[in-house]
Parts: C-alpha cells; sequence; structure tokens
C-alpha cells in the first residue's frame, strides 16, 4: 500500500519483474492524499464533460469518481500555481470547517458541491483576469452558478454592459472592463468612451 505515487499497475508489473512468484500474492491498493483528492475534485469541477452531467450542486463530484480520474494517472500533481492555491485553500477550509487538521475524501467533494471554487478563489493570491474580476464581482452566487461552481466566466459584452450600467463602478472595474473592448464590436465605441471619461473624472478625484 502506498500513497499518490505510481499507478497499482505500475507497481504490480515492477513488482512481477522483480520477483515474479512473490508478486503474485500481493495485493496492490494506492491511497490517495487529501491533496491529491482535492486536485481530483477540482479537476472534475473544472471539465466541461463533468459540468454537463451534474456539476452546479456537486453531485457528480464524489470520491469513488475521484479514484477513477486517477486510477492510471502517475504521480498527479497541480499543473499551475493556481490549481495548486487552489488546492491548499480547499484543504484549510475543509481543516478549518472540521477543527482538526484532516480532510476526508467525502468532506472535500462536499464542499466543492456546497461552496463551488470561486469563494475558495477569492482566498488565494492568484491573480484574476480581467474578465474573472468582473464576473466575481458582477455575477451574483444565486444567478451565475456556472462561475461560483466552475470558474465560467461571463462574456465580454455582458460584463462590459454590467460595468458600463454600474453608476458606483469603482477604478478597478471600470479599467477592467476597457481592457475587454478590443474583443467588442464598434457598437461599443461610445460606451467605451464614456467609460474612459468616468476613469478619468474617478482619478482626478482620488
Amino acid at each position: 500500500m502506498w500513497t499518490d505515487g505510481p499507478t497499482v499497475d505500475q507497481v504490480r508489473e515492477a513488482s512481477r519483474e522483480a520477483e515474479p512468484e512473490a508478486a503474485e500474492g500481493l495485493r496492490y491498493e494506492r491511497r490517495l492524499s487529501q491533496e491529491t483528492v482535492a486536485l481530483g475534485a477540482i479537476r472534475m469541477a473544472l471539465t466541461p464533460a463533468t459540468a454537463a452531467t451534474g456539476v452546479g450542486n456537486g453531485s457528480r463530484i464524489c470520491p469513488s469518481a475521484i479514484e477513477t480520474l486517477w486510477q492510471n494517472v502517475s504521480r498527479p500533481s497541480p499543473r499551475t500555481d493556481r490549481e495548486r492555491a487552489l488546492v491548499y485553500a480547499v484543504i484549510v477550509q475543509v481543516h478549518n470547517d472540521h477543527r482538526r487538521n484532516q480532510a476526508h475524501d467525502y468532506e472535500i467533494c462536499e464542499l466543492l458541491g456546497g461552496t463551488g471554487l470561486a469563494p475558495l478563489l477569492r482566498r488565494t493570491s492568484v491573480l484574476l483576469s480581467p474578465i474573472e474580476i468582473l464576473t466575481d464581482h458582477y455575477a451574483p452566487s444565486h444567478a451565475h452558478l456556472a462561475w461560483k461552481y466552475r470558474l465560467t466566466p461571463m462574456t465580454a459584452p455582458d460584463a462590459f454592459r454590467a460595468v458600463h450600467a454600474d453608476p458606483k463602478a469603482s477604478p478597478e472595474l471600470i479599467a477592467a472592463a476597457l481592457t475587454l473592448v478590443p474583443a467588442l464590436t464598434g457598437t461599443f465605441d461610445t460606451a467605451a468612451s464614456e467609460l474612459r471619461a468616468r476613469l478619468q473624472e474617478l482619478k482626478g478625484t482620488a
């Protein structure tokens, strides 16, 4: 029995090569660390195929599904700093919720099914892109579950319109909206000019 590391098939094959007779009488079991379970749950939440079959309330993220996800993956590990930060945020949140330094598989799955990824992302030091900044601000969880559970941002036109229609938009939000202008059609030119003027006014009064 071992944690994370190579797959069961890889260890079984290595054992057969080293000691063929002894290997046949062994039982092989790879267990997953809390970090690897959290990473698997995050990957499932962000996978469109999983989302299409029920993620939104987390119903498809479960310990058995995570086991299957990693079954043929050797030494699973985060691919990006964002994944690494999210894994840490998940583990810390479960530890805090249950007041112990251990996170069980089902607790990790329940957290993502209930809280979603967006609140956890806010607690990390990961920098959000302009469209993510706008989505996080303007898409309330009850109205935009795709962001809450799967970090799916708003479309650029919708995000831009939200800022333009918000008379209390902060300089940060206006600046983020203006970065979207090159990807928008010409119908937004007037609105973009108005936002630039508002941004200059806000900077002047700061």
